[in-house]
């Protein structure tokens, strides 16, 4: 057990590394967010529901592609649109959401490892979160994921600092209620998920400790009653508008989707033991170590045993979701800042990260990298994918060149100053990903509907609403986003099955249909891909090609280029725009 001197040291080493990573953290946390397009499927998905919740002033009915979709709960949608609202409807404000609970989930780890301690392990949990690979790419990517992270996470750490003091009732009670609202406020973001993990790790530990009494220290009138108030209107509300939102919301998307393979997403019983080992680089090295002594129990009988618990937590959602036979990589995120906070806690009680250690992982880690990106254009079968990759590989291999020279630096200066070794390795961690996320804006064209909107001309303007715009055979959930409205599915349901059984007059269900209205309409607009165009094009169908990317080709009926109206302009540029010429 180390002395008190070094423990100390090694926290105000810390402390130091912290201060000094924090405002290239901050500065490299939101610099590439507005730099490549919205993805489709998810990006596009999550900025064109709020999109249209705003446009339509309906904030209780979520709907995508002018369909009702109910697939998720509203409070991103909430805070999306209000940041349209705010700042205009931009890749970086429909990222917005994502970024700041990503860094609020940072800061809440520093305040939770320094009231928890020991001392240091706050700064340490802000940093290995802050540059841990998953949790980056969950803050940088438009998904509900990292927004139900910061709830339950904040669910973890009130309920974890409202027992750290058995004596203090009334801040028991408080931080029960914190726990309690956020919650509710998980269970807005995704679902049921957010109140079921949080009880099935809670159930876990009471089992593996034998402390009943715990359960009755969970305040449960008082938070059940905030609970409800902040988490139940949204849903009384919506289902009663629309009586088919309960089989769906509940029956179909929680239990059907977690019990049948229906959904096309299988995976082995240890899907996420990889994923879980990558997307905790740099600091993987340091997990199994802390995982072990956490497993054995570092707390006087009769005590909340903090690590045990995060362990619990971490261990329990991992397991859920391995038994689900419908299995996505960001399942997990919510496992990394309590795994983060766990090494943070190891380390500054044993007073060191063993960054030495960790250092030759990151670079193997990189030199793999450097191979991929090396290799990537003969392992992509897919031609139209191909023929973007050069342009992408060169930035995957500057990532790992990144993580090569930050882990060099970190091993020559990890014995001569601890802090700097750690902010090498956090910097160039934080940066390589960046350079990694950067880069994919060279896939645009096959991933994202911008550039064939941007050659519309219409990137800045909206798509005039008058003509219908079909979309045939295939649904790009980026491209009603820069349309500025919604599209016309043609043979295309998926999940939006349901929106198209409520709203059939809003969908054209065969081919044979849409050569009918295409043939006897006036103006009218397609998307499609170049398959497709290739067939109607031989077929003699009439269509003047308007626009082609890698993997979409957009076509109009007449030989008018399109109507553009201009784009709407958040708030407070208009009100810049209003106050300096």
């Amino acid at each position: 057990m180390p002395s008190s001197v070094p423990a100390q040291s090694y926290a105000a080493q810390l402390r130091r590394a912290f201060l000094i990573a924090a405002a290239l953290i901050a500065v490299l946390w939101f610099a590439g967010l507005g730099a490549r397009a919205l993805f489709m499927p998810d990006e596009g998905r999550y900025a064109e529901i709020p999109r249209e919740m705003l446009a339509s002033g309906d904030w209780i009915t979520p709907r995508l592609d002018d369909l009702k979709y109910f697939e998720k709960p509203p409070l991103q949608y909430w805070a999306t649109a209000a940041g349209f609202a705010l700042f205009g409807e931009h890749a970086w404000s429909a990222r917005l959401w994502p970024a700041l609970t990503g860094l609020a989930g940072v800061l809440l780890l520093v305040f939770a490892g320094h009231r928890l301690g020991p001392p240091g392990a706050g700064p340490l949990a802000g940093i290995v979160a802050a540059s841990s690979w998953g949790y980056l790419l969950a803050s940088q990517y438009l998904t509900l994921d990292m927004g139900l992270t910061f709830f339950m996470l904040l669910t973890l750490v009130a309920f974890l600092l409202a027992h750290r003091d058995p004596g203090d009732e009334r801040a028991r009670r408080a931080w029960m209620l914190v726990a309690w609202l956020a919650m509710a406020l998980a269970m807005l973001s995704k679902g049921l998920e957010g109140i079921v993990l949080p009880g099935l790790t809670l159930f876990a530990y009471v089992l593996v400790q034998r402390d009943w009494r715990l359960l009755g220290r969970m305040h449960w009138r008082a938070g059940l009653l905030a609970f409800g108030i902040v988490a139940l209107p949204w849903f009384v509300v919506v289902q009663l508008r629309n009586p088919e939102f309960f089989h769906f919301f509940f029956v179909y998307e929680h239990f059907d989707r977690y019990l049948e393979p229906g959904h096309h997403r299988p995976g082995p019983w240890w899907y996420y033991l990889p994923l879980l080992l990558l997307g905790m680089l740099p600091w993987t090295p340091a997990l199994v170590g802390a995982l072990g002594r956490a497993a054995k129990g570092t707390a006087p009988a009769g005590a909340l045993d903090v690590d045990r618990l995060l362990a619990l937590w971490s261990a329990v959602i991992v397991v859920f979701f391995s038994a689900s036979d419908s299995k996505l990589p960001a399942y997990i995120i919510p496992v990394m800042p309590a795994l983060a906070l766990l090494v943070a806690r190891d380390a500054a009680r044993r007073g060191s990260l063993a960054l030495r250690a960790i250092a030759p992982w990151t670079a193997l880690a990189g030199i793999a990298t450097l191979v991929l990106a090396w290799r990537l254009p003969a392992l992509v079968r897919n031609p139209e994918l191909a023929a973007l990759i050069p342009g992408y590989a060169p930035w995957l291999a500057s990532a790992g060149a990144l993580w090569v020279l930050g882990a060099g630096l970190a091993w020559a200066v990890a014995r001569r100053g601890r802090d700097a070794a750690l902010v090498a390795l956090a910097i160039s961690s934080l940066a390589g990903v960046q350079v990694m996320l950067w880069g994919l804006r060279s896939l645009d064209g096959y991933y994202s509907a911008r550039g064939l909107v941007r050659e519309l001309g219409a990137e800045h303007r909206r798509f005039a609403p008058q003509a219908p715009f079909y979309s045939v055979d295939t649904f790009d959930q980026s491209l009603p986003f820069y349309l500025g409205r919604p599209v016309t599915l043609v043979a295309y349901r998926s999940e939006l099955e349901l929106g198209t059984a409520m709203e059939p007059a809003k969908f054209v269900p065969t081919l044979q249909e849409f050569e009918q209205r295409w043939k006897t309409g006036g103006e009218a607009y397609a998307v499609m891909t170049p398959a497709t165009y290739a067939r109607l094009a031989r077929e003699g169908l009439p269509m003047r090609l308007l626009a082609q990317d890698a993997a979409r080709v957009v076509v109009a009926r007449t030989g008018e280029r399109p109507a553009l109206a201009p784009r709407r302009e958040g708030l407070l540029p208009e009100l810049l725009g209003r106050l300096v010429p």
